[in-house]
């Protein structure tokens, strides 16, 4: 919708307002003070209300699809510049954030079958042996896999 139409409403406010002012001067002479003239000015200002919802009405759908537009504009425009390897930073800086507020970290590393947890990472207890895992009754190694089935 075009920019000038709140500037047109604003002039037909005025003008409305000084059509009223001219119907109470004229309703001031013996010969027009009837209720034709208060009837009038309800006219008048109610016919003016409508068309102000109105016309904010359209405005505001027009703004809303502007808004939009932009928006997926500028979704477009950052997703272009943003580096997919940008999401290691954001990471990082949310376990910052949870270090600081004393929280546990979300990390986790899938090893293998086994879920290594951040406790086990930070303490290094961790090792490449999920191939060589045994039973604990049995002095011989054997695969997991065969450890299992045993």
């Amino acid at each position: 919708m075009d920019r000038n139409a709140l500037g047109y409403l604003a002039d037909l406010n005025r003008n409305v307002e000084g059509a009223l002012l001219f119907l109470e001067k004229l309703a001031e002479y013996p010969e027009l003070n009837n209720e034709d003239f208060i009837i009038y000015q309800s006219y008048f200002r109610e016919y003016l209300a409508d068309t102000n919802m109105m016309v904010l009405d359209a405005l505001e759908e027009s703004e809303q699809e502007t808004m939009l537009k932009a928006n997926r504009e500028r979704v477009a425009w950052e997703k272009k510049i943003r580096d997919p390897d940008d999401c290691y930073f954001d990471v990082r800086n949310r376990e910052e954030e949870l270090r600081e507020q004393g929280l546990p970290s979300q990390l986790g590393i899938l090893r293998g079958m086994r879920r290594t947890t951040t406790k086990d990472i930070l303490s290094g207890s961790f090792e490449d042996n999920d191939e060589d895992e045994t039973e604990p009754d049995s002095d011989q190694r054997q695969p997991a896999s065969d450890a299992r089935r045993s």
